[in-house]
């Protein structure tokens, strides 16, 4: 089979040997997988990390070809959407345990399972209370999926903010009742305009995101991070002094345990299937002959690119 191996000089296809399973692990066929930003910092980082850390990809989804002899839960022929590394190659294995069937009408090229999980996780923390005043403070794939799960949950007012003139409009799109430009409009003004916010969603990554979300929030209110924090080794300063006066709470809205992101892939799923989030408009599609470019063009922060997606049917 061909798979997708990072060098120091970048992506190359290759060929590899197509995987083989477990009593309890599934082979799918890989249909498509999508680009997560800690993958693209590996491949920015390529010259330090590929020598041990080369196969990549885990927001795979695909068609089953094989089953285990202790499976009972999946049959060839599914299609699926799975935790799974890596997936940037023609096939991959996963634990019975780690895959969601996909409905008829989920595309498995906008499917985005893994991603999805960790929006849906973050999201059943959010507490959000009908009628409350939200902010997300980054509006790239996560944090327009996050905006789109706020709606959901019944928010009053829904605020995007994001220097990026696309990504302002992309939040609208997706159901924000205003936007800002954090370089044109300081946290004075917003909060001028509408007070402070029962729940703010950090999804940018970066410092200055942090500093707006402790202004915006309000007291007794919700900061929730799921920016991923990895410039400057993730070293970030907070005003503690704020914090504590303002007594409010800050989660952590990364996951970590399998089977908790496992279940959230499967809410995100239904969500799908029923509409409440979409995700085709976010995403770019790449043939896998095409996937060093796709990482160029994120690296570069290409015009119009939220999610890059390897399509692998063609491969």
């Amino acid at each position: 089979m061909k798979a997708a191996v990072l060098t120091t000089a970048g992506f190359e296809i290759q060929e590899a040997p197509k995987p083989s399973i477990a009593d309890h692990e599934v082979l799918v066929k890989t249909l498509a997988c999508g680009v997560c930003s800690g993958d693209v910092f590996v491949y920015q980082n390529r010259a330090r990390y590929a020598a041990t850390y080369n196969r990549l990809g885990h927001e795979a989804s695909g068609l089953v070809m094989a089953v285990g002899r202790s499976v009972d839960d999946f049959k060839v022929g599914d299609t699926v959407t799975a935790l799974a590394l890596p997936a940037y190659a023609d096939y991959f294995a996963a634990s019975q345990d780690m895959l969601v069937k996909l409905p008829s009408n989920v595309d498995p090229l906008y499917a985005l399972g893994e991603a999805i999980a960790c929006c849906v996780h973050a999201a059943n923390r959010f507490g959000i209370r009908p009628g409350d005043r939200a902010a997300v403070v980054g509006c790239g794939f996560m944090g327009l999926v996050c905006l789109q799960l706020v709606k959901y949950q019944g928010a009053g007012l829904v605020c995007a903010i994001d220097p990026v003139a696309e990504r302002r409009q992309m939040g609208e799109r997706m159901g924000a009742d205003v936007t800002y430009d954090p370089s044109r409009h300081n946290s004075t003004e917003i909060l001028a305009n509408h007070g402070e916010f029962d729940v703010v969603i950090e999804a940018a990554g970066v410092q200055s995101a942090v500093d707006l979300c402790t202004d915006l929030v309000t007291e007794h209110g919700r900061i929730i991070l799921v920016g991923y924090h990895q410039s400057n080794n993730g070293l970030r300063t907070v005003n503690m002094e704020r914090w504590n006066y303002k007594a409010i709470d800050v989660i952590n809205g990364h996951v970590r345990r399998q089977d908790e992101k496992v279940a959230a892939m499967r809410q995100g799923i239904e969500l799908m299937s029923q509409g409440q989030i979409v995700t085709e408009p976010l995403v770019t599609i790449y043939e896998f002959a095409d996937t060093e470019q796709a990482f160029r063009d994120l690296t570069a922060g290409k015009p119009g690119l939220f999610k890059a997606v390897l399509n692998m049917t063609a491969s």
